[in-house]
């Protein structure tokens, strides 16, 4: 009979004098961090698919994942946890580096793992109905952006409750953003209409570049979702930013139901915070910071909040928001430290996040109208609706809290990836197996090093 002597140390993984290769260290990150905008046809032009993409952008990506601008991950995860946070961790920065540092090695390319699929045309599959914008021509300048908003009837002759909605744009390169609603004066044709910003109705959802579809979360319990009504029609409000003008798009919008006999919780996309766009205009002066505030409450419930859309333009700095709670606890809801303008959409919680009754909801922006590259002659710039003019605005997805929302998971259900590989690979994931020189081995008799994907390395000797 065979005697097994397992002693295990657990350390942080501090290096055992491997050398990266592209095969089994580079390939598994770039396919599972970057190659969801960065494929052929996706939103970035520059694909990184294949080794010799990776090698003649090597610089470049050393320099974008050193300094964290790439993945594009806004939030500060020290602030708040989100769903599918798409960060690199500081193992995976320094195989990089390493990589580039010791000469780019391609390694046993029969060890790469299987090359990601993609769908362009959609996340989710065949769905349960699809809605089409009339094919337009956008109309916006070199000074001007083209708002406009479409309601197209759904053709439904009984109500269904919407499981899933995605958005896919007919030009990657031009569509900025899309607001879907359900229209509060449907109509039984096509209707356009010019310099709509939206949304006309009850929102659903928002699509920026870089969104995912979203899947409302389901479990045994519980199943959360949308009604939409029959005889409906569906608004997509479109922005076309400046320089797009005779751009064509035709955007689709995808929807997935439940089972008819499906009892549903039912999701609300609500504008809580929109400090310009509908209240008080904001103005903000040239060669200064300044910035803008916005409240909401108390709330006269308790909610359970599922994702947040912070939006600001292009002046944007920084921008944060929390709840205050009557007993003055404070809960994080987001912070963005370093504000993008090509980079935002919706943020899910890891769990609904309950928000008691008599809460109060603040928050704050920073705008930076100072000299710079991009700003070179600042000018007085108030709210509006063009990518010029400023916004301050906080969507969030909620619903009415029941006991025991806040341990109900959203990661696993909400964000579906345009590839087969989850965005995330789970933390503790056996990555490699080697003996004290590095080497790969699976060897027994000997110390053995368990390398995992969290950082940690377990220290095994196994006796036979």
């Amino acid at each position: 009979m065979k005697k097994l002597l397992n002693i295990l140390l657990c350390f942080p993984f501090i290096g055992f004098g491997q050398n990266p290769n592209y095969s089994e260290d580079i390939a598994p990150i770039i396919y599972n961090k970057c190659l969801q905008c960065h494929h052929s046809g996706g939103i970035s032009p520059l694909p990184l698919e294949t080794y010799a993409n990776a090698v003649s952008n090597a610089g470049m990506i050393q320099h974008v994942t050193s300094n964290g601008e790439m993945p594009p991950w806004p939030p500060d995860t020290l602030f708040q946890n989100y769903a599918y946070e798409n960060t690199l961790t500081l193992d995976e920065i320094t195989k990089i580096t390493d990589w580039i540092a010791n000469g780019v090695l391609l390694g046993d390319t029969s060890l790469l793992p299987p090359m990601p699929t993609f769908s362009n045309s959609s996340q989710l599959g065949t769905p349960d109905l699809e809605l089409q914008i009339p094919t337009y021509s956008s109309t916006a300048t070199s000074n001007s952006d083209d708002y406009v908003c479409f309601s197209i009837p759904t053709g439904l002759l009984q109500s269904r409750k919407i499981r899933a909605v995605e958005v896919i744009p007919g030009n990657l390169q031009t569509v900025h953003h899309v607001l879907v609603s359900i229209d509060l004066f449907p109509n039984n044709s096509i209707v356009t209409t010019p310099n709509c910003m939206g949304p006309t109705g009850d929102m659903i959802y928002g699509y920026a570049p870089g969104s995912v579809a979203l899947t409302y979360p389901t479990n045994t319990s519980n199943s959360f979702g949308v009604e939409l009504p029959a005889n409906s029609s569906i608004s997509l409000s479109m922005h076309y930013p400046e320089g797009s003008f005779g751009q064509i798009d035709s955007t689709k919008v995808r929807f997935y139901f439940y089972p008819q006999s499906t009892v549903i919780r039912e999701i609300t996309t609500e504008f809580v915070i929109n400090e310009g766009l509908f209240g008080a205009p904001f103005i903000l002066p040239p060669n200064q910071i300044t910035q803008i505030t916005g409240s909401y409450g108390p709330t006269t419930q308790d909610y359970s909040f599922m994702s947040v859309f912070p939006h600001m333009h292009l002046l944007g700095k920084d921008i944060d928001c929390i709840a205050v709670t009557p007993t003055n606890d404070t809960i994080n809801l987001i912070k963005i430290n370093n504000w993008d303008f090509e980079w935002q959409g919706f943020y899910f919680y890891n769990t609904f996040v309950k928000i008691p009754a008599g809460s109060m909801i603040y928050a704050k922006g920073n705008y930076d109208n100072t000299v710079s590259a991009t700003n070179p002659n600042p000018v007085t710039v108030q709210s509006g609706l063009n990518t010029e003019d400023e916004m301050f605005i906080f969507i969030f997805q909620f619903l009415p809290y029941q006991l025991g929302d806040e341990n109900i998971p959203i990661e696993n259900n909400t964000i579906t990836n345009t590839y087969n590989i989850p965005i995330n690979t789970p933390k503790g994931e056996l990555l490699n197996i080697t003996d004290i020189l590095g080497r790969k081995t699976k060897g027994k008799n000997q110390p053995l090093f368990y390398i995992y994907d969290d950082g940690t390395v377990e220290k095994r000797i196994i006796l036979e």
